[in-house]
């Protein structure tokens, strides 16, 4: 490898690093204004809107996620819970909470034909809810929210400010293993890249939208054709020219400890080729970005053997040394952003795991043709149109 492209990638890297750091120190700032404005307007002003969550699995965190949710100060706030079936595990925990927040309606969805289950889900919620709703927000069911995610979320729709808003989550680590705390920097790289006018993108997991804009921009007919929501309809957007609103308040907790690394790798599979399938020229630039941080980590590792065996010169070992110093700098940086303290060298060697991760699962992206989510393998086509379905 020639040592002046080792160079430059190693600058683009870290310059990469320390300008998301800095992009996470100004969100803090960010919530606080939107939700000031939030607060100032009357409950009189917040018009009607519905929380449509779909509920699926067994999570363990999923009870205390969904109390969460159905505890909203959002005046008049109408939940519905969207599971496939009445009788998998989730649908017996939504008829609980039922009883706890009769407010809530509970939708079976079936199975879905044509889409993503989950995309069937939450059009299921849209179906139930119909016209009483002026305002859509749709959240996952496994994170936790503050009381005023419903308010943070909609309160640009209400102020016409956007039409199309989006949160997104931190992840508290419970643990130092490997595979949690490499989850906990992607989940922070994407949430930081969120914070980048040019990269916010809708993210399902906390989302909201007009139901002017829902009906205006066809998202049933998109939804009921694509494997996922999120990636699917931001491509639409751009096409559109509609933009996305980021709510840097909008921020749920996923709580994360002994994360299996088989659990890390497949949720990292989805993220790379739900951009693969939806919006192909961010995947490419997701190549870039998996080219920008692999190849400096790989040519330290080879110089720091060369330069053990004796095969190479002093170079290498300064550029190595470099990288390193000006890594942990930016990373220390990006520790501070997290909910708890971790040890810097366990986050440090969690970066270099999650960008060999990252590497390999990229290049397996490459010549994917489906996603395997929740039990279902779905052939995906151009723009996220599912081909066939095949239930495992």
């Amino acid at each position: 490898m020639p040592v002046w492209l080792w160079f430059v990638l190693v600058v683009g890297q870290c310059a990469l690093l320390f300008i998301l750091a800095r992009t996470g120190e100004a969100l803090p700032r960010r919530a606080r204004e939107e939700a000031a404005a939030a607060a100032a307007m009357p409950d009189a002003q917040w018009p009607a809107a519905a929380l449509i969550v779909p509920v699926a699995g067994a999570d363990p965190r999923m009870e205390g996620a969904l109390r969460s949710l159905l505890t909203q100060d959002y005046p008049g706030l109408a939940p519905v819970l969207v599971t496939a079936t009445e009788s998998e595990p989730a649908a017996e925990l939504v008829t609980r909470l039922c009883k706890d927040f009769p407010a809530t309606r509970h939708v079976v969805a079936g199975p879905a034909q044509g889409c993503g289950q989950k995309n069937h889900n939450l059009l299921a919620g849209v179906d139930a809810v119909g016209p009483a709703a002026e305002v859509y927000l749709f959240c996952d069911s496994t994170h936790q929210a503050a009381p005023d995610l419903a308010r943070q979320l909609a309160g640009p729709l209400v102020r016409g400010e956007a039409a199309f808003t989006t949160g997104y989550h931190e992840v508290d680590p419970g643990d130092s293993q490997t595979a949690t705390l490499g989850y906990a920097f992607c989940v922070m790289l994407m949430r930081l890249l969120q914070a980048m006018g040019a990269f916010t993108q809708l993210w399902g997991g906390a989302m909201g939208m007009s139901r002017a804009a829902f009906e205006k921009y066809g998202v049933r007919s998109l939804w009921s054709e694509t494997v996922v929501d999120d990636c699917s309809l931001t491509a639409l957007l751009q096409v559109r020219g509609a933009g996305v609103r980021l709510c840097p308040g909008a921020l749920l907790r996923t709580e994360a400890a002994n994360h299996a690394p088989h659990v890390w790798r497949a949720w990292m599979d989805r993220q790379v080729l739900f951009l693969k399938f939806c919006m192909p020229g961010q995947w490419l630039l997701l190549g870039l970005l998996a080219v920008m941080t692999a190849v400096p980590v790989l040519g330290a590792v080879l110089s720091l053997l060369g330069w053990l065996l004796h095969l190479g010169g002093g170079a290498g070992v300064l550029l190595t040394l470099f990288w390193l110093a000006a890594t942990a700098g930016a990373l220390y940086l990006w520790r501070a952003l997290l909910p708890r303290p971790v040890s810097l060298l366990r986050w440090l060697w969690a970066y270099g795991r999650s960008v060999c991760l990252f590497a390999r699962v990229y290049a397996a992206s490459v010549g994917a043709t489906g996603i395997a989510w929740r039990g279902i393998r779905y052939v995906v086509g151009r723009g996220g149109v599912v081909r066939e379905t095949s239930r495992q």
